[in-house]
């Protein structure tokens, strides 16, 4: 990765993990932008909530074993990426790395690209490509799609307060949604599943953006339903040229294809 393009990824990431096509090009301090974000393997252009967007992407991820002699993920407990390792605070200690810049894990952070980052960015780029790291931690969607179909306090849900995955309403995650449904990570049933995962309180606010990025990705990775549209670079700066230029926009980007 070269030295712009990390400079990209590490604004991007200290910007809750998207930005902007208009911010980044006028917060990052190198050239040739546009060439920089079309990297499909570090960077996915979309519209969501009526922006151009630039998500941060990885394929970088935590090591799930306890006790692993040697892998291409990173060593590191994952409740001490979050922020908040209980265990550090006992006796005992946590038995888990809590080294960023261990001997294991510079190689593989360098092989990412991904060296510059602190410990916070890195949890920002993490937090929406690792579905290890939040409810109900495995590659299955995070949010309860059962809660979002029907009425009553858990739509569909057959697992109420009990149930493993997010009740927050999808139309939300878009955009402004008025409807009855679950608006804040720190209601009830949501903040449950988030605790039984270790995720502190203080990430609540940022879970949003969070999401609403893990669902661009998601997209890019083939699956349209339910997800922010994806775009190519050369969509995003075509519009960008007809607002800039003062010619009539394009009806919609929706309009255009990859």
């Amino acid at each position: 990765m070269s030295e712009a393009e990390a400079a990209v990824l590490k604004l991007i990431c200290a910007n809750h993990g998207s930005m902007s096509v208009d911010d980044l090009e006028e917060s990052v301090c190198v050239f040739n932008v546009r060439r920089i974000i079309s990297n499909r393997e570090k960077f996915v252009c979309c519209r969501s909530g009526g922006e151009h967007k630039v998500v941060a992407k990885t394929e970088l991820r935590l090591c799930k074993a306890k006790v692993c002699q040697g892998c291409n993920n990173l060593h590191l407990c994952r409740k001490f990426l979050l922020g908040s390792c209980p265990s550090s605070r006992r006796r005992r200690g946590c038995q888990l790395p809590h080294q960023l810049k261990s001997d294991h894990n510079v190689p593989i952070l360098v092989e990412h690209g991904l060296q510059e980052l602190d410990r916070a960015e890195l949890c920002t780029l993490l937090l929406q490509n690792d579905n290890f790291l939040l409810p109900p931690g495995s590659t299955t969607p995070n949010i309860c799609f059962d809660y979002n179909n029907g009425g009553g306090q858990f739509g569909l849900c057959k697992d109420g307060d009990d149930c493993d995955r997010l009740h927050i309403c999808e139309q939300h995650l878009q955009g402004d949604c008025f409807c009855s449904k679950a608006h804040d990570f720190d209601e009830p049933q949501p903040l449950k599943a988030l605790q039984a995962r270790g995720v502190p309180n203080r990430l609540l606010h940022s879970l949003k953006s969070v999401y609403i990025n893990k669902e661009a990705l998601r997209g890019n990775r083939g699956n349209p339903q339910r997800q922010p549209r994806v775009f190519s670079t050369s969509d995003v700066w075509a519009a960008a040229s007809y607002r800039d230029s003062g010619r009539t926009p394009l009806a919609s980007m929706d309009a255009l294809r990859i």
